[in-house]
């Protein structure tokens, strides 16, 4: 009697064996609702790459999310595991925003800190690690700097941003105030990032690079764009790629002609958006 054979998991999905995740939160004291703070975007995300709908990019024990930690030591404990672990996909996502994160993040001017920002030593254990295909995913203020700390190596003579680097992210573009504080007005990146996972894309590839991704989560604004109707509210629109090609978050749930599309999938890019909503008026 004829068997099924195994299906082969496509190459660009991280191995589930030689692969690992850890999501940092920074939350801002200046956020009331929990459901806002950056805590609750890393766990959100979380999930959905441990979801087997939509092909379990990561095993569950191989996923470390870091939230109210009080010492950077409890994230570089956290990245220093999963680096040295990883030989296949490496990946990191930090969200943050208020103070405790500009204190991560920014060099300090503090004696003895050789000016270094403690988010340096978490890339530098990212470049380290012998994984074959680093990502970096980045939903936080102060992006330039952020992002800056992994493209760059800082040491005499260090090389470019490295072929195995992936990194996809953006700063927060829309603020509110509450008090005397400007925060984040909403989740924009890893929040749309997670539903793109778990919602697919119309013909869009079988797997889920990060350059559909990309495209597919600035596709979904340009649409927030034409439902919002107001020249006053902006959206968000663009997002910083680097790399991005060889590596894959997902399977795509709307993928051919038989694809579940009961989530209402994202269009391919925003020219895609564009075209549709012409078609409409």
């Amino acid at each position: 009697m004829a068997t099924d054979a195994p299906q082969q998991r496509p190459a660009l999905l991280p191995d589930l064996e030689r692969s690992r995740a850890v999501l940092v939160a920074c939350d801002d004291d200046a956020v009331r609702v929990r459901e806002s703070q950056p805590a609750a975007r890393a766990a959100q995300l979380a999930e959905t790459l441990i979801s087997p709908a939509i092909g379990m990019a990561f095993r569950p024990e191989n996923v470390t999310v870091v939230t109210s930690w009080q010492h950077p030591a409890e994230v570089f404990d956290a990245v220093r595991r999963a680096a040295e672990e990883a030989s296949d996909v490496l990946l990191f996502h930090y969200v943050g925003s208020g103070s405790h994160h500009r204190e991560f993040v920014l060099p300090r001017a503090v004696p003895g800190s050789e000016g270094l920002a403690p988010l340096r030593t978490v890339a530098d254990l990212v470049r380290r690690s012998p994984a074959a295909r680093r990502v970096v995913l980045l939903d936080c203020e102060d992006f330039e700097a952020t992002s800056c700390c992994f493209t760059r190596d800082p040491r005499p003579g260090g090389a470019g941003t490295s072929s195995a680097l992936s990194l996809v992210g953006k700063a927060p573009s829309l603020y509110f105030s509450s008090g005397d504080d400007m925060i984040p007005a909403g989740d924009e990146f890893t929040g749309t990032l997670a539903e793109a996972l778990r919602s697919g894309v119309t013909d869009g590839p079988e797997v889920l690079d990060l350059v559909t991704l990309r495209n597919a989560v600035e596709g979904r604004w340009a649409q927030l764009g034409y439902w919002v109707e107001n020249e006053h509210v902006a959206v968000p629109d663009t997002l910083s790629l680097v790399g991005g090609h060889d590596v894959a978050l997902g399977k795509n749930i709307a993928f051919g002609p038989d694809g579940d599309r009961s989530r209402h999938p994202f269009h391919l890019d925003a020219g895609v958006v564009d075209l549709v909503e012409r078609w409409w008026d």
